[in-house]
């Protein structure tokens, strides 16, 4: 998968989080959409592990000791042509 592929993974999968997330604050009750979000929960996780191990962090939050902060800083932003 390429870049923006895996990148519209992820994206796709948390939007979906946030989504249902907003709808079960007013349906606490609805396994069905609390099953969608878990669902889509690993999902995100997948994607997005797999995106950083090939591309690099999506936030600072996912920059490793091995990588350092430089990598972090250093990768093309999502607005640079070198990202897309």
């Amino acid at each position: 998968m390429e870049r923006a592929d895996l990148l519209r993974q992820v994206q796709m999968h948390q939007f979906a989080l946030h989504d249902l997330a907003l709808y079960l604050d007013t349906h606490p009750t609805d396994s069905d959409a609390l099953d969608a979000l878990l669902a889509h929960r690993d999902a995100y996780e997948r994607a997005s592990s797999v995106y950083v191990k090939r591309f690099g962090a999506l936030c600072k939050e996912q920059v490793g000791a091995e990588d350092g902060w430089a990598a972090w800083s250093n990768t093309p932003w999502p607005w640079e042509k070198e990202a897309n």
